[in-house]
């Protein structure tokens, strides 16, 4: 009778309780139902924040490609590249390849520190060279006009340069974005606290 008792017990305990209000009586979650809410918020959040950057990488892509279809109008039109009057460009330098290197870094510094997300590991070393790469890119950048400058080719030099500085600059502030969106993961990391997948899926992999 007693096992029979016990039985009974748990087997009430797992029913839907009526709780009893002035409206009527209705049906009451057992506890032991959300005792998978946070994997299912985790997944929600990560649902999220794949919509978002998707549009927001989506954007991004828009507006590199709108920048190469006004350089390719200018480029078909004109009578010749570079337009009479204008000086070439120089050739790319050490700077130029610097930031093409540090943005290479970059993005696999970020998968990296994903993979050891992944693995219940800590993303600290992978977001610090994340970091430091992008911090590099905008070093050789600002260097690489410096010495466009040094070389006479300045923004309001005629079509070629505009189009030079519009493209790197609207690059250099796509990295400088993907910079203060990972700072805050870089500082809890820093200090030791744990960020959720979804965080680290929100912050531009490939923005730097």
């Amino acid at each position: 009778m007693i096992g029979a008792g016990t039985g009974a017990g748990a087997g009430a305990a797992d029913r839907p309780r009526v709780a009893v209000d002035s409206g009527g009586p209705s049906l009451a979650v057992p506890a032991r139902a959300s005792a998978g809410s946070g994997v299912g918020s985790e997944s929600a959040a990560r649902a999220t924040t794949s919509v978002a950057m998707a549009v927001a990488l989506g954007a991004v892509t828009m507006t590199f490609a709108a920048l190469f279809l006004a350089y390719a109008i200018v480029r078909v039109q004109g009578a010749g590249w570079p337009p009479p009057g204008e000086a070439w460009r120089p050739r790319p330098g050490a700077w130029s390849l610097g930031a093409t290197l540090a943005a290479l870094a970059g993005s696999a510094a970020m998968q990296a520190a994903a993979r050891s997300l992944a693995g219940r590991g800590s993303p600290r070393r992978g977001l610090l060279g994340a970091a430091l790469a992008g911090l590099t890119f905008l070093a050789c950048q600002t260097r690489g006009w410096t010495a466009l400058q040094a070389a006479g080719l300045r923004p309001s030099s005629g079509i070629v340069a505009s189009v030079v500085y519009t493209l790197t600059l609207f690059h250099a502030l796509h990295v400088l974005a993907a910079l203060v969106a990972l700072l805050p993961l870089l500082r809890r990391t820093l200090a030791g606290r744990l960020i959720s997948p979804s965080a680290l899926h929100a912050a531009p992999r490939s923005g730097i």
